[in-house]
């Protein structure tokens, strides 16, 4: 299974958006290697926990800012936010009750909609920031 790397085309320019992006995706990265060694559901839920928190904080942050800048784009990005959360929690609930995940299609998802929320939503929030800067 590929890990999820952080190319130069996901690279916003905010220092903020950027740190946690790299966490993100370390965290990421081990949620996968726990699927791929199929270690048993408890250690691999511990693992999505860690993801799910710090997914929340990192949204917690951008949505600060965003809330501060008065980012025309709030509610579409907070509601992505939100709808993310939402389906990696409910795949933790499932681990939790002994479900079986289908490694290459949750791996596939992460990956798609980290690398399509940073493309799509991240670098235009980030460009708002730089603006709202140097204004």
């Amino acid at each position: 299974m590929a890990q999820f790397s952080l190319t130069d085309d996901l690279y916003t320019g905010s220092s903020l958006i950027d740190g946690d992006h790299h966490r993100l995706a370390e965290l990421v990265n081990a949620f996968f290697e726990s699927m791929q060694n199929g270690e048993n559901g408890e250690r691999m839920s511990k693992t999505l926990h860690a993801l799910i928190g710090f997914t929340g904080e990192h949204f917690a942050r951008e949505e600060a800012e965003m809330d501060r800048i008065r980012y025309v784009a709030t509610l579409a990005h907070k509601a992505e936010h939100t709808k993310l959360l939402k389906q990696i929690v409910e795949l933790n609930e499932m681990l939790d009750a002994g479900g079986k995940i289908n490694v290459p299609a949750v791996a596939e998802f992460l990956s798609e909609w980290l690398r399509g929320h940073i493309l799509a939503a991240d670098m235009k929030f980030a460009a708002a920031l730089k603006q709202q800067k140097t204004a």
